[in-house]
């Protein structure tokens, strides 16, 4: 009996070295130390897959501005050319920085789907707009394009002036 013992002992001895030798063999490298960085905000390298430019989503409202005259027309081709000047009332994050501001707006040659609700048809003082599109944007902790990329526009709404 004594010897079912040992074997015992010695069979549970062996199979804790067992588990605990290969996690002591593979300290961390370089490649997966920096596992934990990541809920700390760490840097990341501009080569980083993270550090990627990616689209976002681009979307402000307001009224058209009055004091300076928009000039946005269709071109033969279907294309958009001239300004349009916009007092900025809403807009997401990433257009935040608008909210407030009156922005002027060049296009030149631009496929835009511009959309006239409500009986309008041109872009005149006053009337309510919606600028939809989008910006190249990298994460957090990444080093920001340079120079600052401008918004491209794929859609303007138009509706009528509020009574």
């Amino acid at each position: 009996m004594k010897i079912n013992v040992k074997v015992g002992t010695l069979c549970a001895a062996a199979t804790a070295l067992a588990i605990a030798v290969p996690a002591a063999a593979h300290p961390a490298t370089s490649s997966n130390a920096h596992h934990g960085d990541h809920a700390s905000g760490a840097h990341h390298p501009s080569q980083s897959h993270k550090c990627m430019p990616h689209n976002v989503a681009y979307l402000e409202s307001g009224i058209v501005d009055g004091t300076t005259g928009s000039t946005l027309t269709v071109n033969p081709d279907g294309t958009w050319s001239g300004t349009l000047v916009v007092d900025v009332t809403r807009a997401n994050h990433w257009a935040k920085a608008d909210r407030g501001t009156t922005v002027t707006y060049t296009f030149t040659n631009a496929k835009l789907t511009v959309r006239f609700d409500g009986g309008t048809n041109s872009f005149a003082a006053g009337q309510r707009v919606k600028l939809i599109g989008k910006l190249a944007a990298v994460a957090k902790g990444c080093t920001a394009l340079a120079p600052a990329p401008n918004p491209a526009f794929r859609t303007v709404v138009v509706h009528p002036a509020t009574s």
